[in-house]
């Protein structure tokens, strides 16, 4: 039997490149392994032995070699692909004799049963011109799905404009307060952490709810009723009254849409003379609609200007690089990493609550939560269980 062709197609991992004689492991469960060649062998299952192994599309009898390929790709669990897809007997014979008439399917595409739904057709093309081959050309489409990695869940965000309100305010005060009535019976610090982290958002999702992100929140209930018509009348295949819906639905968006910039715009007018940045930036990203910003051109170290994407790059991680790994004379006030937090740096005069309540009163609103997910208003307007 001619020795067939191996195609390898490797799935490579983060440790795999990390560790490059990874990539002399063979064979990996990782790989994929694609058999391709001229394996002078003809076919068939005729009495369901080797079911799983070949499919129903065999057009010759099975020669001596048959059942050796087949026992081979059995012990291997692999199955040959080009017995499965049913096609015109033109289209499955890969070879031609010279003497015109003896034709037979002896080039097969193999691979694993575990690749089974990888391939997604299979068959001969006739016309490719192989020089004075007398094979024709075989093709198999391969099309790979990969998983997509999941991330971690992201905390809910909770709807911090209703700390806005004084009665909310106080409501989330109130329940702030009984939450934190436990925290006399925690030592370590990770464990207040933990419950402060937990308590907080807890109290914040229970009053103030979640924050939602409608994608089209301009849109009326007259257009949103429209909208369902529109839809029921589709499902139930009354093609006329759902292309009058259609109609009205467009020219209801349409409107609903001018006016949402037209209210935009005078909000971020009235913003702009109140010299309230944060709402008039809000409302220009409601306008922008989320685009991705483009990176800007900076200045180089000599004062160059810098436009293309990699060269600022390079100069943003120049310029992180030497502010963040500055090796000067700076010391830390305080290398004991055993002192808590809640004392002065170098020294063993805890911080006072007063002075802990002024430094949480002066962090600013609207601005982004950490990893945490707790956000400077959670704790500006936590009350005096907050500053203990």
């Amino acid at each position: 039997m001619p020795r067939p062709t191996i195609l390898m197609i490797r799935l490579r991992r983060i440790s795999t490149l990390l560790c490059p004689d990874a990539l002399q492991q063979y064979p990996s469960p990782h790989d994929i392994t694609v058999l391709l060649g001229d394996f002078n062998a003809t076919v068939r299952d005729d009495m369901g032995v080797w079911r799983g192994t070949v499919g129903p599309v065999s057009p010759d009898p099975l020669n001596d070699n048959g059942p050796r390929l087949l026992e081979l790709c059995r012990s291997h669990d692999r199955y040959i692909a080009n017995a499965y897809f049913q096609r015109k007997i033109i289209h499955q014979y890969t070879w031609y004799s010279n003497d015109g008439r003896t034709k037979k399917m002896i080039d097969y595409v193999i691979i694993a049963k575990r690749w089974r739904s990888l391939v997604k057709n299979c068959r001969t093309y006739r016309s490719a011109e192989l020089g004075n081959a007398d094979h024709r050309l075989a093709c198999a489409d391969l099309r790979l799905r990969l998983h997509a990695q999941r991330s971690e869940r992201k905390p809910v965000a909770a709807d911090i404009g209703k700390l806005k309100e004084p009665d909310t305010r106080q409501k989330y005060s109130i329940e702030i307060s009984n939450r934190f009535e436990t925290f006399g019976s925690l030592n370590s610090s990770e464990d207040l952490w933990k419950h402060f982290k937990l308590q907080t958002s807890e109290s914040a999702r229970l009053v103030l709810g979640k924050r939602s992100y409608p994608k089209k929140s301009w849109l009326t209930n007259e257009t949103l009723q429209v909208i369902e018509q529109r839809r029921k009348e589709r499902l139930l295949g009354d093609m006329t009254t759902y292309r009058r819906l259609n109609g009205v639905r467009n020219r209801l968006i349409h409107w609903d849409r001018t006016q949402f910039v037209a209210r935009k715009a005078d909000e971020i007018e009235l913003a702009a003379k109140k010299k309230d940045m944060g709402s008039l930036f809000k409302h220009l990203r409601d306008l922008t609609e989320n685009k991705t910003p483009t990176l800007g051109p900076v200045l180089s170290r000599d004062g160059a200007l810098l436009s293309d994407e990699g060269s600022c790059l390079e100069r943003w991680k120049d310029h992180f690089g030497s502010l963040l790994n500055n090796t000067g004379p700076f010391a830390p006030p305080n290398d004991n990493p055993s002192q808590p937090c809640s004392q002065r740096p170098g020294t063993d005069v805890p911080f006072s609550p007063s002075e802990i309540g002024y430094a949480v009163k002066r962090l600013k609103n609207n601005k982004a939560a950490g990893i945490c997910g707790l956000n400077s208003e959670l704790l500006k307007y936590g009350g005096p269980a907050m500053q203990r």
